[in-house]
């Protein structure tokens, strides 16, 4: 039963999706273009919340407004605030669907070791497929330094440590 349970929600997943992507189709060509774009760039930084944290949920909340542009006045809008947001947040995870002809990408709780559940990075935007991408670090970047750090003598390094 809960077999059939899971594919009844796989196809309903799905259907939304398909459903989704004929909206699409309706856009405005230049409109479709800018999105698409948009959202492919939002998809290349979620492939690295490793190191910035911004997961297809985090740009999803920070951008459904930008995108969307709701109606604030109504008190409709504010009350589908997460609808917008889960919509945007779609589109980010499963660009590769939407602009690229991809499969479907599974939801982040797949079976390990399936195909579906590998890491999906973002071939369809890279130059060279099936080269692998570095794991990020596991610590914090260095902090900045000024640009004329490297040309100062090593004695007025010291000093700038020290201000």
């Amino acid at each position: 039963m809960k077999r059939v349970t899971n594919r009844e929600e796989i196809n309903d997943r799905e259907q939304k999706l398909h459903a989704l992507k004929e909206v699409l189709k309706k856009f405005p060509r230049e409109n479709y273009e800018v999105f698409k774009y948009v959202i492919s760039h939002l998809n290349k930084v979620s492939h690295h919340s490793r190191v910035n944290l911004m997961t297809s949920e985090n740009l999803s909340i920070c951008f459904w407004p930008t995108l969307m542009r709701p109606d604030f006045s109504t008190m409709d809008a504010l009350t589908a605030t997460r609808i917008y947001q889960t919509i945007i947040e779609l589109f980010i995870h499963q660009c590769p669907f939407f602009f690229y002809n991809r499969p479907i990408v599974e939801p982040p709780g797949a079976t390990p070791g399936s195909p579906s559940a590998l890491p999906a990075g973002p071939p369809f935007l890279s130059s060279t497929p099936g080269i692998a991408h570095p794991s990020p670090p596991q610590t914090p970047p260095p902090s900045p330094q000024s640009p004329l750090q490297p040309l100062l003598p090593p004695q007025l390094q010291a000093e700038q440590h020290t201000l």
